[in-house]
């Protein structure tokens, strides 16, 4: 169930050792994602308040947090994910980290971060699948411990949600095939699930990565075709020629 404290939550859970292997995997993603980005500004939003990128070209990098928490940076905004106080069409690359698994109001948050997109800016979703172990596993939970009292929203319905918020597909990846064991002893046991899976590129990892793309409707203006004005003339008619009888 998300409530208020599901963001504290989900930072306790990062600090411990499989949210941890976890979070490294997923910053090595991400990082590989925008490493050839190019632009002004980046803009995070994440329940981690120290997630940091600093492998891409962008000159400003923004954390967006809905509330000034102890220890953030000093590049964070306090802000709402569906308000957010950005100009629209000035985000040159978006990334939400596991936001929309807390959020009560997903579709308005990604509708948000789409208005922010420059023409051509791009958009990263990071979710937890469920169509996976950890969907398995998060069936088989109260659902009041972190990660699983996140949404899991199915990569199909965001597809849908990127449609109609006026973003095309562009890569679309799944990582962390393994079961999520808290035991590391176990858990490297069962490896070979990545080192099987992995190279098939199949859709059931625990976490999935989606890049999408704003695109604009472009407008070619015609030339105007004038034709010469037509002007219709009735044709002429003899007159009724009466006799006149004397």
């Amino acid at each position: 169930m998300l409530n208020d404290q599901s963001r504290q939550l989900f930072q306790a859970w990062y600090k411990s050792e499989l949210g941890n292997s976890l979070r490294d995997l997923e910053h090595a993603h991400i990082e590989r994602q925008i490493d050839h980005a190019v632009g002004y500004y980046l803009v995070v939003q994440s329940p981690l308040k120290n997630l940091s990128f600093d492998q891409h070209r962008l000159r400003e990098s923004i954390l967006i947090a809905p509330e000034l928490e102890l220890g953030a940076p000093k590049n964070v905004v306090v802000a709402k994910a569906n308000e957010l106080p950005l100009e629209s069409d000035g985000v040159d690359l978006h990334v939400l980290h596991h936001t929309l698994d807390l959020s009560l109001t997903p579709h308005d948050d990604l509708r948000e971060a789409a208005r922010t997109l420059l023409p051509s800016g791009k958009l990263i979703v990071i979710g937890f699948n469920p169509l996976s172990f950890w969907g398995l596993r998060r069936w088989f939970s109260k659902r009041v411990k972190a990660p699983w009292c996140g949404r899991f929203i199915g990569y199909k319905r965001l597809e849908d949600w990127l449609k109609v918020a006026g973003l095309t597909l562009e890569e679309k990846h799944f990582i962390h095939y393994e079961p999520p064991i808290k035991n590391a002893q176990w858990r490297q046991r069962c490896r070979w699930f990545e080192r099987v899976l992995t190279p098939f590129k199949l859709p059931f990892g625990g976490v999935y990565i989606l890049t999408a793309t704003k695109q604009t409707r472009r407008y070619i203006p015609l030339k105007p075709r004038w034709k010469s004005a037509r002007v219709r003339v009735p044709p002429f008619t003899k007159p009724a020629a009466k006799e006149i009888k004397d």
